[in-house]
C-alpha cells in the first residue's frame, strides 16, 4: 500500500516536454509555481533524453565533456492530490511526506545494496538552498534509469507550504567529478526574498 501510494505521488505531475525541443514547456511558469530559481551552470547544455516513466523529470542538463548529467524533478504541493484509502486514518498531509518520497526514490531509483544518506542540519538545508528540509544519497543506478552513468547522487530539497524538488546527480567517477558536485547541486534552489 506505502509503495503504490508513493508512486502515485511521484507520478503525479507529468514532464512539461514537448516533442523534442531542449526548451521545457511550461518550465518557467512551474518554477515559478514551486518558488524555485535555475542558473545553468558553466559547461553544461540541456539535453533531452526519455523520462523514466516511474519518475519523469521536467529538465534535464549535461556536462560538455559528459561527466555529469542531472535530472530535475518538480513537485509543487498544490498540484499533489493523494489518493489515500485507509479508513482508520487521515491521509498524510504533502508537507509531511517528503522524507517518505526520499527514501523510497532511493530505493526505487538504486540497484539495492548501500545507499548512504543524510539529511542536512536545518541551518544547512537553509544557507545552502533556501529549503525548509533537504537530503543527500549516494547509489549505483538502476540501468533502466541510466544505461550511460553508473552511479547517482539524489538530492531532495523541500519548502514548506510551496514545494518539493529533487536533483538526480549521475556520474560514472566520484573522484573526477568531485569539484563539480557543489555547482551541480546549487544550480535550482529555492528563491531568496
Amino acid at each position: 500500500m506505502l509503495y503504490r501510494f508513493v508512486l502515485l505521488v511521484l507520478c503525479l505531475l507529468p514532464p512539461v516536454h514537448a516533442g523534442n525541443s531542449l526548451e521545457p514547456v511550461g518550465l518557467r511558469d512551474l518554477m515559478q509555481e514551486a518558488g524555485l530559481t535555475y542558473l545553468l551552470p558553466p559547461d553544461y547544455l540541456p539535453i533531452q533524453i526519455d523520462s523514466y516513466p516511474q519518475f519523469p523529470h521536467e529538465l534535464a542538463i549535461e556536462h560538455r565533456d559528459k561527466l555529469i548529467q542531472v535530472r530535475y524533478s518538480i513537485r509543487p504541493l498544490s498540484r499533489i492530490e493523494i489518493d489515500y484509502e485507509d479508513p482508520h486514518n487521515a491521509a498524510p498531509e504533502p508537507n509531511h511526506i517528503f522524507t517518505m518520497i526520499f527514501n523510497s526514490l532511493i530505493g526505487h531509483l538504486s540497484i539495492g545494496g548501500n545507499t548512504p544518506h543524510r539529511e542536512y542540519s536545518t541551518a544547512e538545508a537553509q544557507k545552502k538552498f533556501n529549503a525548509d528540509w533537504a537530503a543527500l544519497s549516494l547509489f549505483d543506478v538502476d540501468p533502466e534509469y541510466s544505461r550511460d552513468y553508473r552511479h547517482a547522487f539524489l538530492l531532495a530539497i523541500h519548502k514548506n507550504n510551496l514545494s518539493d524538488a529533487y536533483l538526480v546527480i549521475l556520474f560514472n567517477d566520484l573522484q573526477t567529478v568531485k569539484p563539480m558536485l557543489d555547482e551541480a547541486m546549487t544550480s535550482m534552489t529555492f528563491v531568496r526574498g
